[in-house]
């Protein structure tokens, strides 16, 4: 049996904004689970720069395309999904970019299911 050292849980991730909750528009897109996104995907697609923001982009649009194609490629609708991985596009400003999600445990003591999404270059 090995013993644990150390862990380094999603809580541990959220609070250290190496992850942004998004689990409440996560579940208006129709999507269970607690859900977040990686501060990686926050920062450079999500959160739209002050040119983007002129043009009306918002944090909540943005933040809405992201959930609702994970939400879709769930339901087989786009993307594909294999296990506990899905792949799917969100295009940004014109930009389409491929997203991954990981239907995890939220931890090792929690096998609640959690839904985390992310750049390939996240993982």
């Amino acid at each position: 049996m090995e013993t644990i050292i150390s862990s380094y849980t999603r809580q541990d991730a959220i609070e250290d904004g190496m992850f942004v909750d998004v689990t409440e528009t996560a579940k208006e897109a129709g999507i269970k689970h607690d859900t977040c996104v990686t501060s990686n995907l926050f920062n450079t697609h999500i959160k739209p720069s002050e040119a983007q923001e002129k043009m009306g982009q918002s944090i909540q649009g943005r933040l809405w395309d992201v959930v609702w194609m994970a939400a879709c490629c769930f339901r087989g609708i786009i993307g594909k999904v294999d296990g506990n991985m899905a792949i799917f596009p969100v295009t940004f400003s014109g930009k389409t970019v491929e997203l991954w999600a990981f239907c995890e445990a939220k931890g090792p003591d929690d096998p609640t299911p959690a839904i985390n999404i992310m750049l390939p270059e996240d993982y």
